[in-house]
């Protein structure tokens, strides 16, 4: 008798495992990406009054991963399985960065990442480094981006060095309750971010 109930129980058993596996294979991967809208826009080098130089975003530990991250605790980050960014957060936040730059800096020659300049006029120029402690939602229903920005400044004659540095948390409800709100929401704030620095940075090289 016990024989055939310890088989009745394996067997139920059995059943939930293949059954909770179906649900996960047939679950459907969806992709998010920030929906910034691209204006045409032109510029030259002889009508700016400077150059930025906007380096590859930098997000701590496993919040470059694809999985759109939720904080669940204090000390606990959830990377979802079937809720994904279309692309590596650090590129699509490079690209959303350097696209809000350049159309708020409008007197500024805004270009991604450190190609090489042989012309001597153009080796003097600022760089700017984002480096993200937060990316994510969180379990009160906020979208997170917080971390630091420093801003660097090279001339031929005198190398590089260090200007700025500036910390920033913007947390912000969400639009929605779902994962296309929290893009959404992760979108605003790093948006908002972007033109906070671009106005301190319209202020710096005026000093």
């Amino acid at each position: 008798m016990r024989t055939l109930l310890q088989l009745q129980f394996f067997a139920v058993i059995g059943v939930l495992f293949l059954s909770g596996c179906s649900q996960s294979l047939n679950t459907p991967i969806e992709y998010y990406q920030f929906e910034q809208t691209i204006k045409p826009m032109q510029r030259s080098a002889t009508n700016t009054i400077a150059q930025l130089r906007v380096s590859t975003v930098s997000l701590r530990g496993a919040l470059n991963n694809r999985g759109i991250a939720m904080k669940m605790d204090n000390n606990q980050i959830n990377a979802a399985n079937y809720h994904l960014w279309s692309e590596a957060p650090d590129q699509m936040l490079t690209a959303s960065a350097h696209q809000t730059l350049f159309t708020e800096l409008d007197n500024w020659m805004v270009v991604k990442g450190l190609p090489v300049i042989t012309d001597k006029d153009q080796q003097s120029y600022y760089e700017l480094e984002y480096e993200l402690h937060h990316f994510n939602g969180d379990n009160q229903g906020n979208a997170d981006i917080s971390g630091l920005w420093r801003l660097y400044y090279t001339s031929f004659e005198n190398g590089r060095s260090l200007k700025a540095i500036h910390y920033f948390s913007e947390v912000n409800p969400l639009i929605g309750d779902d994962y296309e709100g929290l893009v959404e929401s992760l979108e605003q704030n790093w948006q908002n971010i972007n033109q906070q620095v671009a106005t301190t940075l319209n202020v710096l090289i005026q000093e």
